[in-house]
């Protein structure tokens, strides 16, 4: 699915729509990505796959250990991280879903971006774009940090540079019919069940499903998102920027309608993210991470009967509900959280770098 509509770049032939002889499903994503994945289309299906996943598991290795490089114990809390991370991790890998690379890659980016490194944030940034569209969502942390001015230029580069890449292969005519045929996909795909916000609504309190009903509760998710943006004065506080993005890794799947098992990596990294910024975990903290470990991460697993999962778990959307309490768990402490109780992020890094 990933690999082979590169066929279709190098035979000049629209890489949406039905090719039962290259793959079973429509293709979702951007005609960049379907580029990048060129070496993958010239080897074998056994050995691209295990590339492909071995590939993922380096970047989200690597994002997380990068991100948490600058915390007062690092060891200690990438292993925290990684062990509540490692099971959504290999439930995308099994899925050989892209969504492990799509976590490290905002990872990396975020550590470029933190220390101003604004050209290879830019540009992991974009790639995460590139693959699905709310990867690129992570660059608007942007604004906690310094340098806004060369960020914007380094991100409008990359765009330009790897969005016109296809045309190694395409004319300039073809490659835009391809992304706006991307745009209209990407629109009109949905999913048979959402396990997320609106899947939670639907089965529990008989939320129609309709597109209207969708964008309102993205609507009151991004409102409840955006909110404690409205803290300026912490906007500079390592804390603060900590628990926005573990915040930020919750909200783009608790609260979207594409939202499905595999994608839970992100979600979970969320919770990893928001674990390791508490000194001391509270009784509910705990109870929480273990919620999260068991409902959204074990679910899934043969640890549960077949009948559990597929009459309760799956169309109750029990996978999201242990992460929409984390996430509600994480606003509240950031609301609660009093401005002057930790350094500037600058001061911080200063400190441990010095």
């Amino acid at each position: 699915m990933f690999a082979r509509p590169f066929h279709n770049l190098l035979s000049d032939k629209s890489i949406y729509g039905l090719y039962p002889n290259l793959y079973e499903d429509n293709y979702k994503y951007s005609p960049t990505f379907a580029w990048l994945m060129g070496p993958f289309y010239y080897m074998p299906d056994w050995l691209g796959t295990i590339l492909w996943n071995l590939l993922n598991t380096i970047v989200l290795l690597a994002g997380v250990w990068f991100y948490l490089s600058d915390e007062r114990e690092p060891a200690a809390q990438r292993r925290a991280a990684f062990l509540i991370i490692i099971l959504e991790a290999l439930i995308t890998a099994q899925n050989l879903q892209s969504n492990n690379l799509i976590v490290g890659a905002m990872l990396l980016g975020l550590y470029f971006l933190r220390n101003e490194r604004v050209w290879q944030a830019a540009f992991f940034f974009v790639l995460c774009g590139f693959i699905k569209f709310y990867g690129m969502a992570a660059a608007g942390f942007f604004l906690f940090y310094p340098r806004k001015p060369q960020f914007i230029l380094a991100m409008t580069g990359w765009i330009i540079l790897l969005g016109i890449a296809p045309l190694t292969l395409i004319p300039p005519d073809h490659l835009i019919a391809e992304y706006q045929e991307w745009f209209r996909v990407v629109v009109i795909s949905k999913l048979g069940l959402q396990v997320s916000v609106m899947g939670i609504a639907q089965a529990w309190f008989g939320l129609a499903k309709t597109d209207e009903n969708y964008r309102i509760v993205e609507l009151i998710g991004a409102g409840l998102f955006l909110l404690p943006f409205l803290r300026f004065k912490l906007w500079h506080n390592r804390l603060f920027q900590r628990r926005m993005i573990a915040y930020f890794f919750l909200f783009i799947i608790v609260f979207n309608k594409m939202a499905e098992s595999p994608t839970y990596v992100m979600a979970v990294t969320g919770v990893a993210l928001w674990w390791v910024t508490l000194e001391t975990p509270s009784q509910l903290d705990k109870i929480l991470l273990a919620l999260v470990i068991v409902f959204t991460s074990l679910s899934p697993t043969d640890i549960f009967p077949q009948v559990v999962q597929k009459q309760v778990f799956q169309p109750y959307s029990v996978k999201a509900i242990a992460c929409l309490l984390v996430w509600g768990r994480v606003q509240y402490q950031l609301w609660t959280q009093p401005v002057k109780t930790e350094q500037s992020a600058a001061t911080i890094y200063r400190s441990v770098t010095d």
